[in-house]
């Protein structure tokens, strides 16, 4: 079988199968990530479906984050506190490495004073994230719970995640447990140096079936791609001089249907006439 496969008729039917097989498995991954994209643009959809309300509506500091409190664009008022000011090094954003700018906003929206972090952009330099604007400011964005906490040897000025109950027992003030991608802001800051960050998707997204079950037809054609080269592969290896098999009657040689050679025999029974004078 093997000498069979190393013919060159057989190893370019081997680099046509490989080619095909390569070719399905690419269009299942393909139909796969169609089926997630999908979902998360349905997802992202009906997030952003959702009517912009007041943080006080939202959530309160201090309370457990709400269950439907994950992407819901959510708009407040207050001041920056500057002297707070943070960064969260190890972020991604289009690719490039770099870190987020974390400002607590000073705001009265549930009633009482509090501090909410937001999540004011992206620089690839700490030098970049310059100080936000002093003054009143409105900020609209997408509402996000409490990371987990993430490393905590870093240089002053640096965490390593945004997490909530951590910044309580350092912050003079109550707290939000969330953050908020900022969006948004009025008065705009005066200087473009920090990129907003896209808020994710939030939620389960789930997959479309009809697309997952196209990616498992394609994957389906590889296997049985790989099975008919095998058993093709196996025909064609078979020795011609192997004998028949003696149980197969259509060779001639088997024995007939009961299973016993049989003698036939006959005899001539006419009459014979006498002879007349």
């Amino acid at each position: 079988m093997i000498r069979t496969a190393l013919r060159p008729a057989w190893l370019l039917l081997l680099g046509v199968l490989v080619a095909v097989v390569v070719s399905f498995y690419q269009l299942g991954m393909w139909q796969l990530g169609v089926s997630s994209n999908q979902a998360s643009r349905e997802m992202a959809e009906r997030q952003a479906a959702r009517p912009t309300a007041e943080l006080g509506q939202v959530t309160a500091p201090h309370q457990t984050f709400p269950d439907d409190g994950a992407g819901r664009s959510v708009g407040a008022d207050g001041s920056y506190r500057a002297e707070l000011q943070f960064l969260v090094p190890g972020r991604l954003l289009e690719g490039q490495s770099g870190y987020w700018v974390v400002t607590p906003l000073r705001t009265e929206a549930s009633g009482e004073p509090a501090l909410l972090p937001v999540l004011r952009g992206f620089v690839t330099d700490p030098a970049q994230a310059t100080p936000p604007p002093a003054g009143e400011v409105s900020v609209l964005g997408t509402l996000a719970p409490g990371e987990s906490p993430g490393p905590v040897d870093l240089p002053e000025g640096q965490r390593g995640a945004i997490d909530t109950a951590d910044l309580a027992n350092d912050w003079d003030e109550p707290i939000y447990n969330a953050f908020l991608f900022l969006v948004e802001q009025d008065p705009p800051p005066a200087t473009e140096e920090l990129t907003l960050v896209p808020p994710p998707v939030f939620g389960e997204s789930g997959i479309v079936w009809r697309n997952v079950g196209y990616a498992m037809q394609w994957f389906v054609f590889a296997v049985f791609a790989v099975y008919m080269y095998v058993r093709f592969l196996r025909d064609a290896s078979r020795d011609p001089r192997e004998p028949a098999d003696p149980a197969d009657p259509a060779d001639g040689h088997g024995p007939g249907p009961t299973g016993a050679a049989h003698t036939v025999t006959s005899t001539s029974t006419a009459p014979v006439k006498e002879p007349t004078s």
